[in-house]
């Protein structure tokens, strides 16, 4: 649960910075460009942001008994033993099977309003 919820804010929340940043520099319509560009970017700040929850949660499902206290002792732990980049262990494997899916997430999403926005308009 904690792991859809660091996803889902970080996606919505990068997805809508993302768009207003590119559609302001006056290079981008708000068109499938510009919200395949602003899906993919928001794919890879849900990838640095879920990642560490992810590995974390893995460690604690492999762990020894005892090893750990807590989600956030193996934190502690694992950054102090092996630095912060352990955090992202994995991350290009997360970043490909995310991208693609926030891409055609926020595709479908502005194709859905941009047809109900017509619809509304008749």
């Amino acid at each position: 649960v904690a792991r859809a919820m660091v996803v889902t804010a970080s996606q919505f929340a990068a997805y809508d910075q993302i768009k207003e940043m590119l559609l302001s520099t006056g290079y981008f319509a708000d068109n499938p460009v510009t919200h395949f560009s602003s899906g993919f970017l928001a794919g890879f700040v849900a990838s640095c942001t879920s990642n560490p929850v992810d590995v974390i949660k893995t460690r604690i499902m492999n762990m020894k008994p005892g090893q750990y206290s807590g989600p956030i002792d193996c934190t502690i732990k694992t950054v102090q033993a092996e630095g912060i980049m352990a955090l992202y262990k994995g991350f290009v494997p997360t970043f490909v099977r995310q991208a693609p899916f926030v891409i055609v997430t926020f595709v479908t999403l502005e194709q859905i309003k941009k047809f109900f926005a017509y619809i509304d308009s008749r």
